[in-house]
């Protein structure tokens, strides 16, 4: 089911064995606050002369000495709409241990933090290729061209020796999410059209909801718990095992 931060971030600390102050427990206020966060002055960095970097996903881990893993999209800087490549990058020393996941949303849009680039993937690959980290084979990402203009997930993140999180792909009838550009803003968003919490249950008020990433605590022996964090700032508790 879909939860209050609080809940969630009060669920994962208890996995994960350690306590959260009050300032962790709030993952972004409000709506309107995400949206600040796409207007802050020189938005994200651009990826070069013609292309805009676009973020749209966060991976942020709850742990110290683990760094957020950023997913953008580079676009036309004449038309946002046209998407040019995906990427992947390191937000070096940023996670939510100490911190909000607010903080760490915000910092993915910074253009000054220092990041490290793990891996691109261009557009005429989407449908066939795919994005990795091959450290570990700690993640897959790749995306397929809908009819609607929209960019289907597939996220695949390793959380033990021998089992995954996915998003998408074998997954997709319980956690779907699109790509979705908005030509008000000008901007492409990650939208859920199908989520499941860890229980199997529809989280119905998900659907068609802006997500913006997930969030978990990493022990000395995987990742135990995954929680997605919507834009209104409230999470569900996609994977416990």
């Amino acid at each position: 089911m879909r939860m209050g931060t609080e809940l969630v971030l009060q669920s994962l600390a208890g996995k994960a064995g350690h306590s959260i102050g009050r300032n962790t427990v709030v993952l972004l206020g409000s709506m309107a606050i995400c949206a600040l966060v796409s207007l802050l002055p020189g938005g994200p960095a651009q990826a070069g002369e013609k292309c805009l970097k676009q973020p749209v996903f966060l991976i942020c881990p709850q742990t110290a000495k683990h760094s957020a893993w950023s997913l953008y999209l580079d676009v036309d800087l004449s038309d946002h709409s046209k998407v040019v490549s995906l990427g992947i990058e390191k937000l070096a020393g940023q996670n939510s241990s100490g911190a909000s996941y607010a903080a760490v949303l915000a910092a993915q849009n910074d253009p000054k933090l220092e990041r490290q680039q793990l891996a691109t993937l261009d557009a005429r690959d989407f449908g066939s290729g795919e994005l990795l980290v091959k450290e570990d084979d700690a993640l897959h990402v790749a995306l397929t061209p809908k009819a609607d203009g929209s960019l289907d997930l597939m996220l695949s993140l390793r959380v033990a020796a021998s089992d995954r999180f996915v998003i998408g792909g074998k997954e997709k009838a319980k956690r779907a999410v699109a790509l979705k550009y908005d030509g008000s803003s000008g901007a492409w968003h990650a939208q859920a059209e199908t989520l499941c919490d860890s229980t199997g249950a529809k989280i119905t008020t998900a659907t068609c909801g802006r997500i913006t990433g997930i969030l978990f605590p990493v022990t000395g022996t995987g990742i135990y718990m995954i929680a997605g964090v919507f834009d209104d700032g409230e999470g569900a508790l996609l994977m416990e095992r």
